[in-house]
């Protein structure tokens, strides 16, 4: 059983920028919420319908995890809901201007640090924790393998590999806590390669990638400047899970051990926990 009580935000936050795949400009803005979990609500839509952060809602995995219900659609919902993850943020209400979460600088970093500056508050009833009992495996026709086995706390071991002489491969080991969300991952940011715009531009996608917001990879290295870590992106995509897994809507006891991760993989992945495991509160 579990004593650790759920938590809200203290206070809301408001961060406006442009999607990364639409381009068109949002504003969200975070409130409290004492029940409910994490919701989202359409404030630029006639009705301002809302919808839960669920893993039922999730309608496309291609390049980010998107969620919809009928015909309203919020896009690239990891990193918000990562960092809410991480924070231990129970319940929320995410009101949204625009048709996607903006990207910011491409990190988790500026929602994990307006978390940070408005705070939580603990609520009275008990927070959902999911425990894992025994080893579970998921395979996916992409490649990715996941290997959830029981733990104490949330901890990610991950391996990706990259035919880019600038990315190859790289694996680590992340104990998932505030603390070292915000020091080990949450400056990690999305990256993509330069070979790949106009392929993706043609799809509706990336409309909203710059230089500002994407670690850009050219054929030999990243063009727009340092990376924060060595292996920054194995740590964007680490962040990537944590978001997704965020989706079950409870927090989790589990040491997860993934290869080439990416979001269809994860949501599989999620399902398949959420579908097989009861939680415990």
């Amino acid at each position: 059983m579990s004593h650790i009580k759920q938590q809200t935000i203290a206070g809301q936050f408001t961060l406006e920028g442009v999607g990364i795949h639409s381009g068109d400009a949002s504003r969200l803005t975070v409130k409290p919420a004492s029940e409910g979990g994490i919701r989202f609500k359409r404030m630029d839509i006639d009705g301002n319908p809302e919808f839960p952060a669920d893993l039922d809602f999730v309608q496309e995995t291609d390049r980010g995890t998107n969620l919809g219900a009928g015909e309203v659609r919020i896009m690239t919902v990891e990193h918000i809901m990562g960092s809410l993850m991480a924070s231990e943020v129970d319940h929320a209400l995410i009101e949204l201007s625009g048709n996607e979460i903006p990207i910011l600088d491409g990190s988790f970093q500026p929602f994990c640090n307006a978390i940070t500056a408005v705070g939580l508050r603990k609520l009275s009833s008990n927070a959902e924790v999911l425990h894992i009992s025994r080893n579970l495996d998921i395979e996916c026709d992409s490649g990715a393998t996941y290997r959830v086995s029981p733990g104490i706390n949330l901890q990610i071991s991950a391996q990706i590999d990259f035919a880019h002489s600038a990315i190859g491969r790289q694996s680590g080991v992340f104990k998932i806590n505030p603390n070292t969300f915000g020091s080990k991952i949450a400056a990690a940011r999305t990256f993509g390669f330069e070979s790949d715009v106009e392929y993706l531009r043609a799809r509706g996608l990336a409309r909203g990638a710059s230089l500002e917001n994407v670690i850009v990879l050219g054929d030999t290295g990243v063009i727009n400047g340092q990376l924060r870590f060595k292996d920054e992106f194995l740590r964007h995509k680490v962040g990537d899970l944590l978001g997704d897994l965020a989706l079950i809507g409870k927090r989790i006891r589990a040491n997860i051990s993934c290869e080439k991760p990416g979001h269809e993989g994860n949501i599989k992945m999620a399902r398949f926990l959420r579908d097989r495991v009861k939680s415990n509160d």
